[in-house]
């Protein structure tokens, strides 16, 4: 009986160890155009903002001076939510950001990469 327990408690130690990860990721794109801008300053205070946000790796903007407004690109890789309480990227800290920086958000579009 001893033995049965030990192979079992064995395998099952095993079995947990040799477990991959199962988490699958994925590549967003979104573009955001903010306007009332007032200087390249906001913007690259913005830029600064957007990159403490988890998930975000990449930034681009685009800047309009005459047109007082900017389009950012934002490359993010994100995992793909399992449960109800996973938190990873949200975009509503991409808005969040925008309204601190004292900038309107206008558009917004999302282009899943892969």
């Amino acid at each position: 009986m001893k033995y049965l327990l030990f192979i079992i408690f064995t395998c099952s130690v095993f079995t947990a160890f040799t477990q991959k990860d199962n988490k699958s990721y994925i590549q967003v794109k979104y573009t955001y155009i903010v306007e009332n801008v007032q200087s390249e300053n906001q913007l690259q205070k913005l830029e600064s903002d957007f990159r403490t946000i988890k998930g975000v790796d990449n930034i681009k903007y685009y800047y309009k001076p005459e047109k007082q407004r900017a389009q950012y690109i934002i490359y993010t890789t994100q995992q793909v939510r399992q449960l109800e309480g996973d938190k990873e990227f949200s975009i509503n800290d991409l808005k969040a950001a925008v309204i601190k920086n004292e900038l309107t958000p206008n558009e917004f579009k999302e282009e899943i990469i892969k």
